[in-house]
């Protein structure tokens, strides 16, 4: 994304320069290690020195791609778009949509249980907006035995000590899970009525929807889920953690209400395809097509549809990677710089905070394991074998 010339840095140089300036041998020598005394002395202006170093280069950094490196970029079209927000519409999505209930936000918690002999999840949706409609749906899904599959018989677990190596198969696919929990939350906010405004937290494209979860054959489902979304086009997702560490440092550069358009969809397909392992093998659960036929008519059809972008709400915020439609690309940034505005410093939609603490507060995971586990020491006549270390500790 940067134009090529002898100032700019190949793509990881900088992240790859850190890694080879770390010696293990060297930090491990207890010489560099200190008592807690000692450190405590010094620790604090170092930690001064270095942070003020790291804001005064960052600002100039700022400086430099504001004033050179975005009007290069825009003139080269690596970068699509540089804006500012309108105010005026802001505050008009804010009376006519946000606060009358057009817009609705979801999030959904996901509580894993793993005991010698069971495992499970309970998954919660909740959906919210700004008229006290709500909407909350969960599922506990719990499977023993064969059933995840798992090798429970004696036998089995002998051939296992004899393998030495071959392990129990006994978790829930961690990539299963999420996909069951980004799926629902997009599900139920296209249940929403139409017109309804949607913000979701995450990529538009999450990697657990475009991988295909194994045996658990997902990919079908998952990119027909988001071409529904794609199409409705009344959305936008916002990213709460940092994930593509370029696009946030060019979003430090921008001032609060600014905007940058990044790339498109059928980029960040291409990008993910080339990591992805993808088969060529027909599979009968996708109507015969392979996975690579699959996201190939995905990414041709959707990818041009999607825009990826990074804004900043506030000038004390943070920037956030969004993605919307390229053709709803206005509507969606006002109308996540709008409810951003509800949360002043922090430039994050709070419609988006509410889903999570109205799902997280009514569907808690330490709450799911400790019933968990009292079932399990009930039915164990008070045992704790069932139970990990930890719990018991608690």
């Amino acid at each position: 994304m940067q134009p090529k010339d002898d100032n700019s840095d190949p793509e990881g140089k900088v992240d790859e320069e850190f890694d080879n300036s770390l010696d293990f041998d060297q930090i491990v020598d207890p010489a560099n290690w200190q008592a807690p005394g000692d450190y405590f002395q010094t620790m604090p202006a170092a930690a001064r020195a270095a942070v003020t170093e790291v804001v005064d280069a960052d600002e100039q950094l700022r400086r430099e791609l504001r004033e050179t490196w975005f009007p290069d970029l825009l003139k080269s079209n690596a970068l699509l778009r540089w804006e500012k927000a309108d105010p005026r519409l802001i505050e008009m999505i804010q009376r006519k949509r946000l606060f009358s209930g057009q817009v609705m936000a979801a999030d959904a918690t996901l509580a894993k249980y793993e005991s010698l002999s069971l495992v499970g999840a309970q998954i919660a949706v909740s959906k919210v907006n700004y008229q006290h409609t709500t909407g909350q749906i969960v599922s506990n899904i719990m499977h023993w035995g064969k059933e995840v599959p798992r090798r429970a018989t004696a036998a089995q677990i002998a051939e296992a000590l004899r393998s030495r190596g071959k392990e129990l198969k006994e978790k829930l696919p961690n990539v299963f899970l999420y996909t069951l929990t980004q799926y629902k939350e997009r599900q139920m906010l296209l249940d929403s009525p139409p017109g309804t405004f949607k913000l979701i937290q995450g990529p538009v494209f999450p990697y657990e929807m475009l991988a295909g979860s194994g045996r658990q054959f997902t990919m079908l489902s998952c990119l027909k889920l988001l071409r529904e979304l794609i199409d409705d086009g009344d959305y936008a997702t916002i990213v709460s953690h940092e994930a593509d560490r370029n696009v946030i440092l060019f979003g430090t550069a921008l001032d609060a209400g600014e905007y940058l358009v990044v790339r498109t969809g059928t980029d960040i397909l291409e990008e993910f395809e080339a990591g992805a392992h993808y088969t060529t093998t027909p599979i009968p659960e996708y109507g015969g097509k392979s996975q690579k036929q699959l996201i190939d008519e995905f990414r041709k059809q959707y990818g041009p549809k999607v825009v990826q972008g990074v804004l900043r709400a506030h000038r004390m915020s943070r920037p956030y990677i969004f993605y919307c439609n390229a053709d709803r690309l206005e509507e969606a940034v006002h109308t996540l710089l709008a409810d951003a505005a509800n949360t002043g410093p922090r430039g994050f939609p709070l419609l988006i905070d509410l889903a999570d603490q109205y799902c997280s507060g009514a569907f808690r995971a330490g709450e799911y394991t400790s019933h968990m586990n009292a079932e399990f020491a009930r039915a164990a006549g008070g045992s704790g074998m069932y139970q990990s270390e930890r719990s018991t500790r608690d």
